[in-house]
């Protein structure tokens, strides 16, 4: 019996003398779920490996080199050569830092909340509403000091050299901007109180504008938790002298 008869009846007989002749002869079953690796057999990675070893008698198979965890990513560069992953680098999918960028987001959206101030006292108080000098006001007044004490606190207009401070120096660094924004988050709180509710018109359309937004910016920097301490001083305030709120 050569080969060929040989490999036919192979495929044609099972254990059993189960003879298989179409399709719907083939016993079917479903998968083992209480198994946790259901694939039997050799990868191909290892069935090569092996072949290789076997070619090769200085190449040595060790079947542990081919886990998930000892895989090494690489890449193709433009002339075909292969590039390996840098663990270490940065990846090119993470977010770049720009931090000028979000100063100047952070000072326009609070240009807008003291445009918005303005027109509203404006609107209250004036016999006219002009849009011109709030506009000019807002633009190249309120924009380019926002612009810069946004960037002082960030740090962005100290030198290189001023960054690169020891841990716990910085540690207490945020520490006390933190307690900075809770001082003038309180102290602009109370006096924008006070100053919508014994002042003159005059004062208010000259002040509220600007002391609103300067609440309102360090009120955003404390961030969630650390806003009630920019909200309960000025409450306090507003309960003791008997302001009411509505």
């Amino acid at each position: 019996m050569n080969r060929k008869q040989r490999r036919a009846k192979d495929l044609s007989t099972r254990p059993g003398g189960t003879s298989i002749k179409t399709a719907d002869d083939i016993p079917l079953a479903r998968p083992d779920p209480s198994q946790s690796n259901p694939r039997r057999g050799k990868t191909l990675l290892e069935i090569a490996a092996e072949r290789q070893a076997q070619l090769d008698p200085r190449y040595r198979y060790d079947k542990d080199a081919f886990h998930p965890q000892n895989v090494v990513q690489v890449k193709i560069g433009e002339d075909g050569r292969v590039l390996h992953d840098d663990p270490s680098a940065p990846s090119s999918d993470a977010a770049v830092e720009t931090p000028w960028l979000d100063t100047l987001l952070l000072a326009v959206s609070l240009s807008a909340i003291h445009f918005t101030l303005e027109t509203l006292t404006v609107h209250q108080y004036a016999q006219e509403l002009r849009f011109p000098p709030i506009i000019r006001r807002t633009l190249f007044v309120a924009f380019p000091v926002l612009t810069a004490m946004i960037a002082l606190f960030h740090g962005q207009l100290l030198p290189a050299s001023a960054q690169r401070v020891p841990e716990p120096l910085r540690l207490w660094t945020l520490a006390l901007r933190q307690l900075a924004y809770v001082v003038v988050a309180n102290v602009a709180g109370c006096y924008l109180i006070q100053l919508t509710n014994d002042r003159g018109y005059y004062a208010v359309m000259k002040n509220a504008p600007s002391i609103g937004t300067i609440w309102v910016w360090t009120v955003l920097e404390l961030g969630l938790l650390g806003a009630l301490a920019g909200v309960i001083g000025p409450g306090i305030y507003a309960w003791w002298n008997g302001y009411g709120i509505f």
